[in-house]
């Protein structure tokens, strides 16, 4: 039978006899080696005894009736523990649903809650209800140092080691991996096909884990981690749990959160900036052109009828290279006019912010070549109207 006649035949209304007829199929065909071998050593047994009480007749029909019986019997019960097993399958299922859409209601109450919870301990909180970990800790973007800080964390142990631990976003750390992705990672310390877990992790005995960037709009503002001591890997379920969460929390603002558990929330000491360190250069008008317009008020990029959000130093890039539209702009320009001078943001850091907002722009179509990387030179801003002359003009 061809490959095309079994899908027909498979596809084909059952009729009553198969749908009786099937289930015993299936189990037989389960067990066919098994069914076979007793048939088969029955027999052989059968032909002895009856050579040795010389009536083959009498032996053969009692021995196959005791062999047929014998054969019906398992079947019945195979069958009756199959089906057992399908409906413990099916139970399992149903109380894991339930019990993940209860742990995500919980996760939801903490995200609105009404005391005075930061909202990191927020979601550090529901992060953790939410996928039943025992520990999640949330690390927040410091856009000026180009790091990922620890913010707050869940747990019934203790993390307080964790406090001077920073990920450069362009370090491969699976928290600033996530962060420039914008996708959650599956992490292990025993599956080597899994990003390794940061060593802070690993030296609180945690074995597993799930990390997952914070968004605000197009903007990623930090990460979670939510970690676990169980040698299983993390599921689909946990990561979209996760997920779920981060993004509810995501549309919260302003709202003070409500603990449904005694664990820890303890903050971490943040990075911020010196309020001695010298200003940062301020736009003083914003920049319109054809196709293109930067917003100063709202700091937003208008293009293509979208509204791009921009975080405080992207929006300073941008207004820099878009001042001198098809100039280039040193990186050494562009770090001393965006950053402030102390601290001193990392050498690389006007990389990794172009990376970023170019990943902001290229959901435009316009905004795809915006930006033009010129080796050895810098960056240059290209106008996206068709008449390369058209200059700047601030309102």
């Amino acid at each position: 039978m061809s490959n095309n006649q079994i899908e027909f035949s498979l596809d084909a209304p059952a009729t009553a006899s198969d749908k009786w007829i099937q289930p015993w199929m299936t189990t037989y065909s389960e067990n066919w080696i098994g069914y076979s071998v007793a048939i088969i050593g029955s027999l052989a047994l059968v032909t002895l005894a009856a050579l040795f009480i010389g009536n083959v007749w009498a032996v053969g029909v009692l021995a196959l009736a005791a062999l047929a019986i014998g054969v019906a019997s398992h079947l019945v019960q195979s069958k009756q523990v199959a089906d057992s097993t399908l409906a413990v399958h099916a139970l399992e299922e149903r109380l894991s649903g339930e019990a993940s859409a209860s742990r995500i209601l919980g996760g939801i109450k903490v995200l609105n809650g009404v005391d005075s919870m930061s909202s990191d301990a927020r979601l550090a909180t529901a992060a953790r209800m939410a996928t039943d970990y025992p520990a999640a800790v949330v690390f927040n973007l410091r856009d000026a140092h180009g790091v990922l800080a620890p913010s707050n964390w869940s747990y019934e142990g203790q993390l307080s080691q964790i406090r001077e631990e920073f990920e450069a976003i362009d370090s491969d750390l699976p928290g600033a991996s996530a962060a420039r992705q914008g996708s959650a990672i599956v992490m292990s310390a025993s599956d080597p096909d899994c990003q390794s877990l940061p060593a802070w992790a690993e030296q609180a005995g945690f074995i597993q884990g799930i990390v997952a960037p914070i968004s605000r709009g197009l903007d990623t503002t930090g990460i979670v981690y939510v970690l676990n001591k169980s040698t299983a890997l993390p599921t689909l379920n946990e990561i979209e749990q996760l997920e779920l969460i981060i993004s509810f929390g995501s549309g919260v603002s302003g709202v003070r959160g409500n603990s449904a558990s005694d664990s820890q929330q303890q903050p971490f000491r943040v990075v911020e900036k010196s309020s001695a360190s010298p200003a940062r250069n301020t736009p003083t008008a914003p920049i319109r052109m054809a196709g293109f317009a930067l917003n100063l008020e709202f700091e937003r990029i208008e293009m293509d009828g979208t509204q791009i959000s921009l975080s405080p130093t992207e929006f300073l890039l941008m207004h820099a290279l878009a001042s001198s539209p098809e100039i280039p702009v040193s990186p050494v320009e562009l770090m001393d006019r965006c950053w402030t001078k102390d601290p001193r943001p990392a050498d690389n850091a006007v990389d990794v912010a172009i990376f970023r907002l170019r990943k902001k722009l290229n959901k435009t179509v316009s905004g795809k070549g915006l930006i033009k990387t010129v080796r050895g030179n810098g960056y240059m801003f290209v106008p996206p109207s068709v008449d390369a002359g058209t200059a700047a003009v601030a309102d």
